[in-house]
This record gives structure tokens, sequence and C-alpha cells, in this order.
């Protein structure tokens, strides 16, 4: 699994929510200040209120606000929200893909490691991140190094 450029930008989207302190914030200007292309910005603002994460606000002075809590809000909904299910191997998340997911000796390495990205995804909140406070999280899992 590759996190997408898309899920990166959204991140810095609501990293600028964060910054403007729950006052509507407007998609152009999200965009600008966090260097995300406009047309991207338009796009991920769209998944993000779809999936109820940030609502808008009309008028001259609206914008898009954080709809949730950032301490509630973790890594993994957002990946799932801006770039769909979150999987090492399609064959994990779509048992039709493979007809040899029974007798495949690979499948349950990857089931292993689908189970420890969503975990660790699951573990980090969107505050934790744009604060820094996320690192010593990569410390408890195998593999990792805390940075």
């Amino acid at each position: 699994m590759e996190i997408s450029r898309r899920t990166d930008y959204a991140i810095r989207l609501i990293a600028a929510l964060l910054q403007n302190e729950g006052m509507p914030l407007s998609v152009r200007e999200a965009a600008s200040t966090q260097g995300v292309p406009y047309a991207f910005a338009r796009s991920i603002q769209y998944d993000l209120m779809r999936s109820g994460i940030v609502s808008s606000v009309r008028g001259a002075r609206g914008g898009m606000l954080l709809a949730v809590d950032p301490t509630e809000l973790t890594l993994y909904r957002l990946v799932e929200v801006v770039q769909g299910p979150v999987s090492v191997s399609i064959c994990v998340s779509d048992k039709e893909w493979c007809d040899r997911h029974e007798t495949c000796r690979f499948h349950k390495v990857w089931e292993g490691a689908n189970s420890i990205l969503k975990d660790y995804l699951s573990s980090v909140t969107i505050q934790e991140l744009l604060e820094g406070k996320s690192a010593h999280l990569a410390a408890g899992v195998p593999g990792c190094m805390a940075g």
C-alpha cells in the first residue's frame, strides 16, 4: 500500500482547518497556504464533506469547517475516505479477486501485514500527527523505529 498524494493533500487541508481555529476557511485559501493544487483541493473537499469530516458554510465569509474532533479522527479513517480501502494486497481486501486465497501460502502473511497496518494507522489521530506527537507510536510497532 502506498499513501497517495491525494491523502497527503487531505492532511494538509485538515491542518489548515485546525490552524484556522474553528473559523470557516475557503478551499482556495486552504489550498494556497498548504501548497495544494486548487482542483485537487476541491475534489478532496467533496470527499471530506461526503464522509462528514468537514462541513461547509455558505456566504461571503463561508468555507470549510472541521466537523469532527481531531483527537478522534484517525489516520486510518482519513486514508480510507480519500483513497479507498487500506490493504497491502488486493487478495486480503477482496476475497473474490483470487480463487487461491484458501490454499495460498502467502495469504496469511498479507493478512497479518494488513492487520498491523490497520491497527497502526487506527492508533494515530490527526491531532497527534499534526502536533508531531505520533512518533512515539512507531516504537511499539515491530520493524518501525521512532523518528
